[in-house]
């Protein structure tokens, strides 16, 4: 079983993936996300999972770490396949009311949505693990930089997401806690559903004060370094496009093109 802090938090290695521009990095991904949605064949579906599998031979990252997050996936993966199963058709182009008709095609079709959902959920859990979160920040100032004419404080937006997702772990890792010393305390877990509803409470509570308090306590954190939104930010990272930047975009694009010739 993976602890939950481990999903998505930063592995420091010495490896191919690990040293890449984290804005090569992000392209990679764009072009590896948009080639799990362009999945359409058993053979286009073989091709991503081996760059996903040599993705994690040159990150040098146990695959149990690069893949732990599909376990939070599970019950939208399964819901996915039954509304499939249910709903979907494939003589009906769409519409908002389809009539429940289950069928073996609409299982196929659900099984293909979630094999596109893991695999991309994947991509973006191996990118986090082997990026800093720095880098990732300035990443993404980087992306944004064409919009800042447009909206001001666009600095800030990546630094507020960067937060939210190492804060992730953080409240995984302090539920944990809270459910331990509320068992305890001699809580049992019902299997009714009522039952469980009602024993979310002594555990929703505590939950909610924790990440209230680290909130408040990050934002004065954030005040006394004079942090401001609507200031630029300067960087301390040296940004270097080199060959292994250059030969990661190439093969990206090259499989991004292949899938979609595939299909």
């Amino acid at each position: 079983m993976l602890p939950g802090s481990l999903i998505g938090r930063y592995i420091e290695t010495d490896s191919f993936i690990h040293s890449l521009d984290a804005r090569a990095k992000g392209i990679c991904l764009l072009l590896f996300l948009a080639a799990c949605l362009s999945i359409h064949s058993l053979w286009s579906l073989s091709i991503v999972i081996a760059m996903f599998a040599l993705s994690i031979l040159l990150s040098r990252l146990q695959p149990i770490v690069a893949i732990g997050s599909i376990r939070m996936l599970l019950l939208l993966l399964g819901m996915a396949a039954l509304l499939n199963f249910i709903f979907w058709r494939p003589d009906v182009s769409g519409g908002l009311f389809v009539p429940p008709r289950p069928q073996i095609a609409g299982l196929v079709h659900g099984a293909w949505v979630g094999a596109r959902l893991v695999l991309m959920v994947s991509f973006i859990n191996l990118f986090l693990v082997s990026t800093p979160p720095e880098e990732c920040t300035e990443g993404a100032v980087f992306f944004l930089s064409p919009f800042r004419r447009f909206a001001r404080g666009l600095a800030g937006v990546p630094l507020v997401v960067m937060i939210a997702v190492r804060f992730v772990p953080l409240v995984v890792a302090e539920g944990n806690r809270i459910l331990m010393a509320q068992r305890s305390r001699g809580m049992r877990s019902e299997r009714r559903l009522a039952a469980r509803v009602r024993e979310l409470r002594p555990l929703v509570v505590p939950l909610f004060r924790s990440i209230l308090r680290r909130a408040d306590e990050l934002s004065v954190a954030l005040e006394v370094r004079c942090f401001d939104p609507f200031r630029a930010r300067k960087s301390v990272f040296e940004r270097e496009v080199g060959p292994r930047e250059a030969a990661a975009l190439l093969c990206s694009a090259f499989v991004f093109g292949l899938v979609r010739f595939i299909g």
